[in-house]
């Protein structure tokens, strides 16, 4: 059983679908691996089978950018969507619309998709997927059944580097990262979780205190490199001053 078989809110959507209860259009925030996994999943119950090239199923975005407006007849834009479901199904008794990245629309394409949203053609079913819920547009949450699946992964400890050597290797590895929240939070929490299985609590709480501040996202990945340093290879206990003296910098 897979950690999305086995969440609550997964399963309550299954039994809605399995009844028949199947809003015109649902949106559903989830980690982005189980993507596949919930189109696959939900092509098999409303259309009846599952294949990337079926005529009923239409994708539009992919799992990190969101579809543009597009002009009439763009492929893979939100226009194209609006034509083509306009369309009876072609194979399926229904036809499934997926809309990914859902929470990266811009909100010019969000109002063209408004109408549709609200009073799709009465064999259509639509799917915003997103990961993160809290963007998605309030005017498409709206018109839409929205369900949350979180679903945390245990953490890993990971041992924080030891010696200079092991630091300059961490710091080239960090600053490649497109942002704070790629790597290095989940990092931290790794090394916490570390220092707390060989009992090194102080080191646990300092670790915690720096992934509070990279899940912020308000400092840059060099800023929040060189804070780590201070703190973890040169020892530096207050935290909260390196932070202060940064910023005045």
């Amino acid at each position: 059983m897979s950690d999305l078989t086995a969440n609550v809110t997964w399963r309550e959507i299954l039994s809605e679908t399995e009844t028949g209860n199947i809003p015109h259009c649902r949106a559903i925030s989830a980690p982005v691996k189980y993507h596949a996994e919930i189109i696959e999943t939900l092509s098999r119950m409303i259309l009846g089978t599952y294949r990337p090239s079926h005529p009923d199923l239409l994708i539009i975005g992919t799992t990190d950018k969101a579809p543009p407006i597009g002009e009439s007849g763009y492929d893979g834009s939100c226009r194209w969507l609006i034509e083509n479901i306009a369309l009876k199904p072609l194979e399926a008794s229904r036809r499934l619309a997926v809309i990914q990245c859902a929470d990266k629309l811009s909100k010019a394409a969000g109002n063209s998709l408004l109408k549709l949203t609200e009073e799709p053609p009465g064999y259509a079913f639509l799917l915003y997927l997103m990961e993160d819920g809290r963007l998605f547009l309030p005017t498409l949450k709206s018109r839409s059944r929205f369900s949350a699946i979180t679903i945390s992964d245990p953490i890993t400890p990971v041992k924080i580097p030891l010696d200079a050597h092991e630091w300059v290797q961490w710091l080239a590895r960090a600053r490649k990262s497109t942002s704070d929240n790629d790597t290095i939070t989940p990092e931290l929490e790794a090394w916490s979780k570390y220092a707390l299985d060989t009992g090194n609590i102080e080191l646990a709480e300092k670790c915690g205190e720096l992934r509070v501040i990279s899940s912020r996202k308000n400092l840059s990945v060099p800023m929040l490199c060189d804070i780590i340093l201070l703190a973890l290879m040169e020892g530096n206990t207050d935290i909260e001053h390196i932070l202060d003296d940064i910023r005045q910098a």
